[in-house]
């Protein structure tokens, strides 16, 4: 493993068995290299693999094969001595809501031996760094979401590892949290120089990171700096103007109709849109129309959704132009406190 990569991942390979004696692959066939002292996101849709792939790197859980370093060290032979040396921050991390700001983090820290002199250093760091400090006596319980993921984090920092590994902390979140959140993570890698590797769903997190790991159903579609993960898109992208008449939504649902069309947002009243490679010079035509086209520069997403539509079928990305009913209720019954039955259909 070279002294410049925190994580080397080889053919890592992990399987499940549910009860009903179905085998999911997890993980196939992975591979990937993260870089000491940047941030790596992990970037993908729910079952991705990307939390079963930070758990094998905190030896939680071993590989059914392949090969994994974390910090120069096989996590599968000695698992105890990588989990002594990060942090590790789950979707769940396990506050004790009855218990102060201040008693989570001093119970972390003697959980992991940490000495009272490393205390009096790290505490003000963190408090200043979380803006905790005013709320030091408020119970854990009592504390926002945005908050309480702020002291999941500094208590994962208490002992100040060499490996951050985060999975999605901004989920569930308020926007303003989620921005302190991040300004955390930035700060850590800028001025601490500290290895972090995020997971996330959102692609605008994962383009502010150094590296991304691009991730569908337990595969790597895609790894690098995402400027040049956008350049495979690049030249594949246009903007189409709506014929008059016509909204925006039936444009996109017209043109994802067309099999040339890999992905179709509405954007300012228009319709944005990445083509395949061999098509994305002919005329664009729907109901016997050739539409107009500009084309614009390539973004992350585009990128992100031309690997996924590679790999994916219809149904995970286009969206069903023929269902409209937002919501629907049947039978709907209420008694004086509360629904007695309650089915809901969604699309």
């Amino acid at each position: 493993m070279s002294g410049d990569l925190s994580v080397v991942a080889g053919n890592i390979r992990k399987t499940f068995r549910r009860d009903t004696g179905e085998t999911v692959e997890a993980l196939a066939d992975v591979s990937l290299d993260v870089r000491k002292g940047a941030l790596t996101a992990l970037v993908g849709p729910d079952g991705a693999g990307k939390t079963t792939l930070l758990r094998l790197a905190c030896g939680l859980i071993a590989p059914d094969s392949g090969s994994l370093q974390v910090i120069g060290v096989d996590v599968g032979k000695e698992p105890q001595h990588v989990q002594d040396r990060i942090g590790y921050m789950p979707q769940k991390f396990g506050l004790y809501e009855d218990l102060s700001v201040q008693e989570n983090l001093d119970l972390y820290a003697d959980l992991h031996g940490v000495a009272q002199s490393r205390r009096d250093e790290t505490y003000p760091r963190l408090f200043e760094m979380t803006q905790l400090g005013r709320f030091k006596e408020r119970p854990a319980g009592k504390l926002s979401g945005g908050m309480k993921q702020k002291l999941g984090l500094a208590c994962t920092l208490v002992r100040a590892p060499e490996l951050l590994l985060l999975d999605e902390p901004t989920v569930g979140v308020d926007p303003l949290s989620r921005r302190e959140l991040w300004d955390i993570v930035f700060k850590l890698v800028r001025e601490d120089g500290l290895s972090v590797i995020v997971a996330t769903s959102y692609l605008d997190e994962a383009e502010r990171c150094e590296h991304a790991v691009l991730m569908h159903a337990g595969k790597v579609l895609a790894q690098g700096p995402p400027a040049e993960i956008t350049k495979k898109a690049q030249g594949r992208c246009f903007m189409v103007r709506t014929p008059e008449g016509m909204q925006a939504r039936s444009l996109q649902a017209r043109l994802f109709a067309l099999s040339g069309v890999v992905d179709a947002v509405p954007e300012a009243g228009r319709v944005r849109i990445v083509r395949n490679a061999d098509q994305k010079d002919e005329p664009l035509q729907v109901d016997g129309t050739t539409l107009e086209t500009e084309s614009v520069a390539a973004r992350f997403e585009d990128a992100f959704m031309m690997l996924f539509a590679a790999v994916a079928g219809d149904a995970e990305r286009r969206p069903d132009s023929r269902r409209r009913i937002a919501m629907a209720a049947k039978r709907l019954c209420r008694s004086a406190t509360s629904f007695a039955r309650l089915e809901i259909s969604r699309p």
